[in-house]
C-alpha cells in the first residue's frame, strides 16, 4: 500500500518491482537453456531477471527471489551450482526460492533419490522443485564421461520439453506477482 493524496491505495503491478535472480550450473549449456526460457518467461510477466551462471554469481542479497537450477550427473548437482546453495544457505532461507534439476531420469534405479537437490530443497525450504528431462549429445562427452554413459546406456539425444519449462515458469511467475502483491 502507499499513500496518494493522503488515501492509502495497493501498489500497480508498475510500482511492484521484484528483481529476480536465474542462476544455473550447466557444462555443456543445455541446461543454460533451460534457464534462459525460465528468465524470458519471468520478464515477460514484468520482473527485473538477471540470468547468471552459478560460478558468477557474487552475492544474492541484491535479489527478493531466486530461481537455481544444475544440470544432474550421477545424482549430483554442477559444484558451482551446490556450492551456491552451500555458501548462501542462510541467505535462501530468507527469501523466495525456487529451483529445477535438468537430466536424465531415466537412468535411475527405482527407489533411488533422483539427485541431491531435494535435500537442498528441504534444507532452504525453497516452494518447489522441478524436474526436467535433459539433453545427451555424445559428441561433446570426455572420454570418462563416455565410459560412464557407455555403462549407463541412457537414450541419446536432447529430450528437454520447452512447453513444460515455460508453463513451470509461468507458475513461478504468477507465485511471485502475488508476493509481490502481498
Amino acid at each position: 500500500m502507499t499513500t496518494r493524496h493522503g488515501t492509502m491505495v495497493p501498489f500497480t503491478p508498475e510500482e511492484v518491482t521484484m528483481k529476480v535472480l536465474v542462476a544455473v550450473g550447466s557444462k555443456y549449456g543445455a541446461t543454460r537453456e533451460v534457464a534462459e526460457r525460465i528468465a524470458e518467461e519471468i520478464r515477460d510477466h514484468g520482473f527485473e531477471v538477471d540470468l547468471q551462471d552459478a560460478c558468477d554469481v557474487q552475492g544474492i542479497h541484491y535479489y527478493e527471489a531466486v530461481v537455481l537450477g544444475s544440470a544432474v550427473y550421477g545424482g549430483l548437482w554442477r559444484r558451482d551450482a551446490s556450492g551456491l546453495v552451500r555458501e548462501h544457505r542462510d541467505e535462501l532461507r530468507d527469501k523466495d526460492v525456487w529451483m529445477f534439476s535438468v537430466g536424465m531420469e531415466t537412468v535411475v534405479q527405482p527407489g533411488q533419490p533422483l539427485d541431491e537437490a531435494d535435500g537442498f530443497a528441504e534444507d532452504i525450504q525453497a516452494h518447489d522443485h522441478a524436474r526436467f528431462p535433459g539433453a545427451l549429445d555424445w559428441d561433446k562427452l570426455n572420454v570418462g564421461e563416455k565410459a560412464l554413459i557407455r555403462v549407463l546406456n541412457p537414450p541419446k539425444g536432447d529430450f528437454r520439453d520447452f512447453t513444460a519449462v515455460r508453463e513451470w515458469a509461468s507458475g513461478v511467475a504468477t507465485q511471485l506477482e502475488s508476493i509481490a502483491a502481498a
